[in-house]
């Protein structure tokens, strides 16, 4: 299991894949962490959204604090990624006893997020801003709280949901640190 790489090189098509992650700290759980992540992202320009959870088996109750865990899995494509029109969010929840979330849950979740960014739209707003990206943000993180309180089983925990600032550029984008429920997390994405 490699552990030590950021991000790998990626083609030309424009796409955003989530290269890694490291646990900082491990949240407040018992054991080891079993985290998953939300990655959205939408276009406050013709509306287009995308929401996608990645999940890998290896992680359940294996990441321990300061490990590094490669990813490399494409989260959106067909967007244009251009950082003033383009809302992208991370959010990191922590498994406990099993995926409380369901494929449909997750879409609910993405229709909840376009609302938000569809009522910036309707007031004529064409820029991404800071408010855009908090609200939406806001939008994600109780969208996804209502759909874990209503989880059988022991119900997982945000850890957080924040907003990926793009740096405009191909290849590396900033770290989004992910810190809640006792943990902190910093999760590296990448366009190309």
């Amino acid at each position: 299991m490699e552990r030590t790489v950021w991000c790998a090189a990626l083609s030309t098509v424009v796409y955003a894949v989530q290269c890694a992650f490291q646990c900082a700290v491990e949240t407040d759980e018992v054991g080891a962490d079993s985290p998953y992540f939300l990655t959205f992202v939408g276009d406050i320009t013709n509306g287009a959204v995308s929401i996608k959870l990645t999940r890998q088996g290896n992680w359940h109750n294996e990441v321990d604090a300061g490990e590094i865990w490669t990813v490399n899995e494409t989260v959106a494509q067909g967007f244009g990624l251009v950082p003033n029109k383009t809302v992208v969010l991370c959010a990191a929840v922590e498994e406990d006893e099993g995926l409380d979330l369901s494929g449909a849950e997750v879409g609910l979740i993405g229709d909840a997020v376009k609302r938000t960014l569809n009522a910036f739209r309707a007031t004529g707003s064409t820029t991404v801003t800071n408010k855009v990206r908090n609200d939406c943000a806001a939008s994600m993180r109780a969208a996804i709280f209502q759909f874990l309180l209503s989880s059988a089983g022991a119900r997982d925990d945000i850890i957080a949901v924040k907003p990926l600032a793009l740096n405009g550029k191909t290849g590396e984008q900033p770290v989004v640190p992910l810190n809640g429920d006792g943990g902190l997390y910093r999760v590296r994405y990448a366009v190309a």
